[in-house]
């Protein structure tokens, strides 16, 4: 393969348009794909150093799919047409590792595509004449008419929400019937299907609904069908010029949006710092006297508290010492005074209490004893 593309590449630089046979040989690889994803491979084919750009951000992204990837190939600066073949990382590593044929492929496209759109044609016709072109679960082939009265071979994904990228040899699917009649559907049997001379797909690609994904289906993608192999190709690129105009144009608004803000931001960080400055000086004065008055209410409260803690200490002694004092006078009063010698003095007035009943009672027995002799 390298080898043709190498004389496709010589027979081009030596005359001035290339040989349709040479253009066969050149477009055979991509020529089965479904028009939305050939569409896209065609217009970034022009800038083959964005293509390669385009493969170190999928590597460098692998973990991003889907809308994800897409905003993110958005934000990198990429053009609509590269962030539509995003979702294709297969298709835009082959691309990088052939950059000669990708090269050739759109310098061929820019100078005639009217020669590229018939060869793509005659590939198509010559592919379901022997049987390996056809409908399936993967894609929707069907001949329609152009708006000039042409017949043209349309592919189209089977569930527009899905696109199955073809794998096949170019050397013998428009030439070789298959060798077998066993449609294989499974996408890791691609190689066998490759082998037999058939159209093997890989894994399908999530596209999603048709009115979310606008970098494929929607204004900055291909809608396929018989329109884009006649002179509506001209409107298209020109609306999709149009629509690059616009979006450059809205990143530019949205970098000059943020220097505004970002200006905006700074004037206001120096107003506040210019009026931090000149209010400080009141501020420290308003903070010092502050600091002033709660530090005398703290040495009042502290003074406070001293004077009523003695206040509490001598008054709590006097009543102290005067209950004292009246409990000695009422122990006094009532002879029940409770000291050491309180024992003594009750065994005394027991004693002596004792000495008169016995001498009152031997008066009684005198008197008593006289009577009894008389």
């Amino acid at each position: 393969m390298k080898t043709c593309v190498l004389i496709v590449v010589c027979a081009l630089l030596a005359a001035p348009a290339a040989p349709p046979a040479d253009v066969d040989s050149l477009v055979a690889p991509i020529a089965l794909y479904p028009d939305q994803l050939l569409a896209q491979i065609l217009i970034c084919a022009g800038d083959p150093g964005n293509v390669k750009k385009l493969n170190d951000f999928l590597k460098a992204n692998s973990k991003l799919k889907g809308s994800e990837l897409q905003d993110a190939a958005t934000a990198k600066g990429f053009e609509p047409s590269f962030v539509a073949l995003a979702l294709f990382p297969d298709v835009v590593a082959k691309m990088t590792a052939k950059l000669d044929w990708t090269t050739l492929l759109g310098q061929v496209f820019t100078a005639d595509r009217g020669v590229v759109f018939a060869s793509i044609q005659k590939l198509r016709a010559q592919a379901r004449d022997v049987g390996t072109l056809k409908t399936n679960e993967q894609q929707q082939v069907e001949t329609q008419t152009t708006s000039s009265g042409d017949q043209v071979i349309v592919i189209e994904p089977a569930n527009p929400q899905v696109v199955y990228v073809p794998q096949y040899n170019p050397t013998v699917v428009y030439t070789q019937a298959p060798t077998t009649t066993t449609v294989v559907v499974q996408d890791n049997s691609a190689d066998a299907a490759v082998a037999a001379g058939m159209i093997g797909f890989t894994a399908g690609i999530a596209i999603g609904a048709a009115v979310n994904n606008n970098y494929y289906y929607g204004p900055y993608g291909w809608h396929g069908g018989a329109y884009m192999y006649n002179d509506a190709w001209d409107d298209y690129y020109d609306h999709r010029e149009d629509a690059r105009e616009d979006w450059m144009d809205h990143r530019e608004d949205i970098m000059e949006e943020r220097g505004d803000r970002a200006s905006d931001a700074r004037e206001q960080r120096t107003e506040r710092q210019e009026n931090r400055v000149e209010n400080r000086p009141e501020s420290q004065a308003q903070r010092d006297q502050a600091r002033s008055q709660a530090q005398s209410k703290a040495n009042q409260r502290a003074q406070s508290g001293t004077s009523a803690t003695t206040q509490t200490r001598g008054s709590g002694s006097t009543e102290a010492r005067g209950s004292s004092r009246s409990a000695d006078r009422t122990a006094d009063r009532s002879g029940t005074r409770s000291d050491a010698f309180s024992g003594y003095s009750s065994g005394r007035s027991e004693r002596a209490a004792s000495s008169r009943g016995s001498s009152s009672r031997s008066s009684s027995r005198s008197r008593s004893g006289g009577g009894r002799r008389r």
